[in-house]
């Protein structure tokens, strides 16, 4: 299997450069494609600051609103994958996002996985989430819900078992962008379950999350200890301390999500970091 590593960011230029510093370290030899998801003026600005860290650069073409990407980062990745992906040399797909920390080597870290086989971080059936998760219990969210699995039905037949998942990791094969492309109603139900269902009726092994293990907030049967609250996708930020601590434990996490700051991973970067908290320190000054 070749593995490629797929950047995925649109803010923060000094930290995505924090972040391709430490991906190219821990994994060297891996390819690192850039996806620019923020605005289009902004793009030259993120190529000329992070190229010399990737292997690719490319920028999503369309003015559309934040809300849309936020809704549609799959549609997002598939544009990628139509427009520049194809021409690259991968098989899968690691979707690393800017504001992700992993701090070991990808191949040593992941499970191993075939041809067509597809990580998809909190990976669960449907019927354990349907009754309380936001996507499919809200009176303002249920409806898109209902038509989707409905289109679903109508489309491909009943789906036995109908996962979701937490948008946050993902290990994507080429067959799936491949197959994902030439979807009907792509922008019809919510990418946390709608790619694990399209995935499963699209023909994809969907591998158990053995390395993401996320934490779901809303689930009322669930109260994790501190270290399993260190991948989540609320906007809250995971502490760098926590993040530091798990990391050096040997049988600790390696991925941390969602975390904004600069890492500290070699000499340069904690100079960064003093920096910039010396920076915040000093704007939080002179608007006081």
């Amino acid at each position: 299997m070749r593995l490629g590593i797929l950047f995925w960011f649109y803010r923060d230029v000094a930290v995505c450069e924090n972040r391709l510093r430490l991906l190219r370290r821990r994994n060297p030899g891996l390819p690192i494609f850039g996806l620019y998801g923020g605005p289009r003026a902004d793009a030259p600005l993120f190529d000329a600051r992070l190229s010399s860290w990737l292997d690719d650069f490319w920028a999503f073409p369309d003015e559309v609103p934040i809300e849309w990407k936020w809704r549609n980062g799959d549609l997002m990745l598939t544009r990628w994958f139509t427009e520049r992906g194809t021409e690259l040399h991968w098989d899968h797909v690691f979707v690393a996002q800017w504001d992700m920390v992993v701090t070991a080597h990808l191949e040593s870290w992941l499970p191993s996985m075939g041809e067509g086989e597809m990580l998809l971080s909190g990976l669960r059936p449907l019927t354990e989430v349907e009754k309380w998760w936001q996507w499919t219990s809200w009176e303002q969210n249920r409806p898109e819900y209902e038509q989707f699995m409905a289109h679903v039905r109508r489309q491909y037949g009943v789906v036995d078992d109908p996962m979701c998942c937490q948008f946050i990791g993902l290990v994507v094969p080429r067959q799936f962008f491949a197959a994902y492309q030439g979807v009907d109603r792509p922008e019809l139900g919510f990418l946390e379950y709608k790619v694990p269902v399209y995935a499963e009726v699209l023909g994809m092994r969907l591998v158990p999350d053995t390395v993401f293990r996320p934490w779901w907030p809303e689930d009322p049967a669930h109260s994790p200890r501190r270290r399993e609250q260190l991948v989540h996708a609320w906007s809250s930020q995971v502490r760098l301390p926590m993040v530091l601590a798990e990391a050096l434990r040997p049988a600790g996490r390696r991925a941390f999500h969602p975390y904004r700051g600069i890492y500290p991973h070699d000499v340069a970067s904690l100079g960064d970091l003093i920096r910039a908290r010396r920076e915040r320190r000093l704007d939080a000054a002179d608007t006081s």
